[in-house]
């Protein structure tokens, strides 16, 4: 082989290897909530695809997008567990979920929407768990609020569909993980309840 063909296999194999995406941090602040009245959020962790992840058990929350907390630095999610009940006082019904979440099409939906906006821009959004009976779901935003920041959107921005509005219609969000856990009107044996 020539020298010349070498140093054009290796530049090529160089470039297609700086192309690649690389895993990035997403969310420094998390919050948890609920669509239909009171809940108790046990224990409830998103871990992600750099090795970290965030805790979502805040323990009662009513509403969206309900109680907010710094979740220090989080990378794109790939895997939810957790548990929570409805109701405070008298619990209606026990739920947990132990579920993977496919990181790759999380990932396009968080770059579609850190590309949406015109001029808005914000580096870290924000991790949304919401639950609604044995239902779950987790949200990504950057909270573009149109009342106070210029929420244009760019042209062709998102081909798929994927950016919606919140639940409460304020602002955009993408929808990491829509699932179902199971269900029991009694304790889950070894869950968290009894802490």
């Amino acid at each position: 082989m020539t020298m010349n063909k070498l140093f054009t296999i290796l530049i090529t194999v160089f470039m297609l290897t700086g192309c690649e995406e690389k895993p990035f941090y997403v969310a420094s602040i998390g919050n948890a909530g609920s669509l239909d009245g009171p809940y108790y959020l046990v224990s409830i962790s998103v871990s992600d695809v750099l090795g970290g992840g965030g805790g979502f058990g805040y323990g009662a929350v009513n509403g969206y997008p309900g109680k907010s907390a710094d979740i220090g630095r989080m990378g794109v999610p790939k895997h939810i567990e957790g548990f929570w009940v409805k109701g405070w006082n008298k619990e209606e019904a026990y739920y947990r979920i132990s579920a993977d979440i496919d990181s790759e099409l999380a990932e396009k939906k968080i770059r579609t929407l850190r590309n949406y906006y015109q001029e808005y821009k914000r580096d870290m959004g924000v991790m949304q768990v919401e639950v609604e009976e044995e239902r779950i779901r987790i949200f990504y935003t950057l909270k573009c609020f149109s009342r106070v920041d210029n929420c244009s959107v760019k042209e062709n921005a998102d081909p798929n569909g994927w950016v919606v509005y919140s639940p409460n219609n304020t602002t955009h969000v993408v929808v990491l993980f829509d699932g179902k856990g199971e269900m029991s009107l009694t304790r889950f044996p070894d869950s968290p309840y009894e802490n």
